[in-house]
């Protein structure tokens, strides 16, 4: 006899919903876009320091790295530790929305992009690629570095993940994605150091206030039976 559906399980796995955030991000993401254009009266962002970046098309490898890495962490801490998987997608749900948010009441941009590139090969495309999907609008705070940045929070915050090895093997790809975004011109620096600022400030907020009341007995006990 099959056995019915289980309310009490419903209910245990509403943190699942946290995933519905995504498709309202992309869903934002493409609003903003279309209303900061890359024809729109924009506020450039530079800085003196993106002088001193090359373009270099190697970076784009760990640039496109970023989108596994947020889908492994994520499904990762779903399956091992439901509380930090709250925790992840709840900086993901700030920052992503905020970034957003200061796009729409602060029309931003960036004009790095190279006019004719140095190169001519597989990288190059996949450049190309990047530029042709996205705008050089909307880029302070970079949300590439603030997923990256997230990412790594992730992985150091869960004891589901036991070896520092891997724990710095994050935050050295979080660092290496940030500058990859510099490197290939989708992003100046400046916007990184927002992202930075920013994730300090959703680190205070999620790591040290919502875990109080996330990381408790009741959560540790969930969390040992997800792991069963």
């Amino acid at each position: 006899m099959k056995k019915g559906i289980n309310l009490s399980d419903l209910k245990q796995r509403r943190y699942l919903l946290l995933v519905l955030y995504v498709p309202v991000y992309l869903i934002g993401f493409f609003i903003i876009e279309h209303l900061v254009p890359e024809t729109a009266d924009y506020w450039s962002s530079r800085c003196f320091l993106d002088d001193w970046i090359p373009f270099n098309e190697w970076f784009v490898i760990p640039y496109y790295f970023w989108y596994p890495l947020l889908f492994i962490v994520g499904i990762w801490l779903m399956v091992k530790d439901v509380p930090n998987f709250k925790l992840y997608m709840y900086s993901i749900i700030i920052g992503f929305s905020v970034s957003i948010f200061i796009c729409l009441i602060f029309p931003n941009g960036q004009d790095l992009r190279p006019q004719v590139f140095p190169r001519d090969n597989f990288l190059t495309d996949m450049v190309k690629a990047i530029y042709a999907a996205d705008t050089n609008t909307n880029v302070i705070p970079s949300v590439h570095a603030i997923g990256a940045i997230v990412a790594a929070f992730g992985i150091c915050s869960t004891e589901t993940v036991r070896s520092f090895r891997i724990k710095m093997l994050s935050v050295f790809m979080a660092a290496l994605i940030c500058i990859a975004t510099c490197f290939i011109k989708q992003h100046s620096i400046l916007d990184v150091f927002a992202s930075l600022v920013l994730c300090g400030i959703i680190y205070i907020v999620v790591y040290v206030f919502i875990r109080r009341s996330i990381i408790s007995p009741g959560h540790h006990r969930e969390r040992d039976r997800v792991k069963k």
